[in-house]
């Protein structure tokens, strides 16, 4: 039986997800759409809320039923890590008729629960019953008496995990190197992508959600610069010059760049993964990592993403003496204080040249 549609202008798999949620918690996700909250942002409170309805389930619990307790054995219970329950479309060949179905199945991974994914699962659920006050479906906030009973944890800033320009540059060399393993007579459209989704992480600094929601029309002209335009956290618009690497490598990329196969809603989009869709998240990593390990990187870099690129970039303009607002806007940080996290690198840098001096 198919789902109740909460939304169309919902992901199928998310519709999935909420459409199993009481139909008060279905009516936030319509409040979210109607805010022009993103996609992926609207993607993580599903996320969330499954994990918290699927404990109430196990313990015979409501939302109406939720108390300071129950929260709070919910935060005990994912601590260490949790599964998350996903949905995925497969095709399907039918042995007899050679017709190819789709069908959607449920998968389960295995997360650790890092310490920003802890932060946001809290701001999650208090957004959720805050509303539900809000909108008198429930009369106490049991968000709020769980948080003011519990014990706050220090705040640790941590300081961002960066590339070199040296390992920037090896990681860009790595793609080359991957390729000519291969032996092939000419470049691979898929090789020519990678060098562009690489490059214009490190030119730009935007996130992996903006690079994925890239358009071809994202891509302007203006005179002799190439521009892209991003689309930043909620709906937010900024416009980026791309340096002459970035330039070359998308030209090739879109000289070579398939037409022919690819669905109808993927038309536009900018990156396509081998099955001509548009590419994800999670495929962007799986691209990052495979360079980094060509790369052969020292440990620090080893498990560099592609947020961590972003660090680099951030980074790298500060180290040059760029100025913190003009960083600001580049990365599109609504608060200078996030941007401020990077001098604390730039810092630790000037200690460790003095160390050197060994004088």
């Amino acid at each position: 039986m198919e789902p109740v549609i909460v939304s169309r202008r919902l992901p199928e798999n998310i519709n999935r997800i909420v459409a199993q949620f009481p139909e008060e918690v279905q009516e936030f996700f319509l409040e979210m759409i109607s805010a022009d909250r993103s996609k992926q942002t609207i993607a993580n409170y599903a996320y969330d809320f499954s994990l918290f309805f699927d404990f109430l389930k196990s313990r015979n619990k409501t939302i109406y039923q939720t108390d300071p307790m129950t929260i709070k054995r919910f935060f005990r219970h994912i601590e260490n890590g949790y599964e998350r329950t996903v949905y995925v479309k497969l095709k399907k060949k039918d042995p007899k008729t050679g017709e190819i179905n789709e069908e959607w199945v449920k998968r389960k991974h295995f997360r650790e629960n890092s310490r920003s994914g802890k932060q946001r699962k809290r701001a999650s659920l208090r957004s959720l019953f805050r509303y539900l006050v809000k909108t008198h479906v429930l009369e106490r906030d049991p968000m709020e008496e769980y948080e003011d009973a519990t014990l706050k944890s220090r705040s640790r800033q941590k300081v961002p995990v960066f590339l070199t320009r040296e390992e920037a540059l090896r990681l860009i060399e790595a793609v080359y190197s991957y390729h000519q393993k291969k032996n092939r007579k000419s470049r691979d459209w898929m090789e020519v992508r990678d060098l562009a989704i690489i490059l214009m992480f490190l030119n730009t600094g935007m996130r992996v959600s903006e690079l994925i929601g890239l358009n071809r029309n994202s891509i302007q002209a203006d005179g002799d610069l190439i521009r892209v335009i991003i689309i930043g956290k909620g709906g937010k618009e900024r416009m980026l010059k791309l340096n002459q690497s970035a330039v070359s490598a998308l030209n090739d990329y879109l000289a070579l760049r398939p037409e022919e196969g690819v669905p109808p809603s993927d038309r536009e989009a900018l990156f396509l993964n081998k099955n001509l869709q548009r590419l994800s998240r999670k495929g962007v990593s799986e691209i990052i990592k495979k360079y980094v390990a060509e790369a052969n990187l020292p440990p620090k870099a080893a498990n560099i993403s592609p947020h961590k690129l972003r660090h680099t970039l951030a980074t790298l303009l500060l180290s040059n003496g760029e100025n913190l607002r003009v960083v600001q806007e580049i990365l599109g940080h609504s608060s200078i204080q996030t941007t401020q996290i990077y001098t604390h690198v730039i810092n630790s840098e000037k200690d460790d040249a003095l160390d050197r001096l060994n004088i």
